[in-house]
């Protein structure tokens, strides 16, 4: 995909694709990283002789109890790294329920692929720019609760896929930068 190319109407076909393949690249990421948290926290278990419970188990717990839990055990692991290392952790957990919450909205929420054209009045229609349209899944019909449409261009939507990705893999960097540091086990993190 070209970044920073305007997609028109003579590009509808590539640009409903593209979206629907960088959706799919979300998804899977997603699905790929919350599998690691899960050997994250079964190793960790194993060292802090914690509970797993239904932590992994997908049907009864969802990827952000999971991730409450790596974040708990991750803060005391590491925190004889020192400030630094507590402060890039915490923000890295504060970026990483971001991408979730986004990739929730994003799976469940109503897209229009085009949802809008953008261009000059002056200008034909043929020249427009496709713009998707978002709004996240609600069911309230309240006046006062009226879901606000989110534009973006597909390269918008390209570049947040690309750093939800990116974002991903920081946990395994930030663990390896830090893990001569990390207390393991034997004083559990009670």
């Amino acid at each position: 995909m070209k970044r920073n190319k305007r997609y028109t109407i003579k590009d509808r076909e590539f640009f409903e694709s593209e979206f629907d393949r960088l959706l799919g690249v979300l998804v899977r990421h997603t699905a790929h990283f919350d599998s690691y948290i899960g050997m994250q926290l079964h190793w960790l278990a194993d060292y802090y002789k914690f509970n797993l419970g239904d932590l992994l188990n997908p049907k009864k717990a969802p990827m952000q109890k999971r991730l409450i839990k790596l974040k708990s055990v991750a803060k005391r692991a590491f925190q004889p790294a020192g400030k630094q290392a507590v402060a890039e952790f915490n923000e890295w957990f504060i970026q990483i329920d971001k991408v979730r919450a986004l990739r929730n909205d994003y799976v469940h929420g109503r897209w229009g692929v085009p949802g809008k054209l953008r261009g000059d009045e002056n200008a034909p229609m043929s020249e427009a720019e496709l713009i998707l349209t978002f709004v996240p899944l609600s069911w309230s019909v309240s006046q006062d609760s009226v879901s606000v449409e989110t534009e973006l261009t597909l390269n918008e939507f390209a570049q947040q896929i690309d750093d939800a990705v990116k974002l991903f893999g920081q946990y395994s960097k930030l663990s390896e930068k830090y893990l001569p540091f990390m207390r393991l086990g034997t004083d559990g993190l009670n």
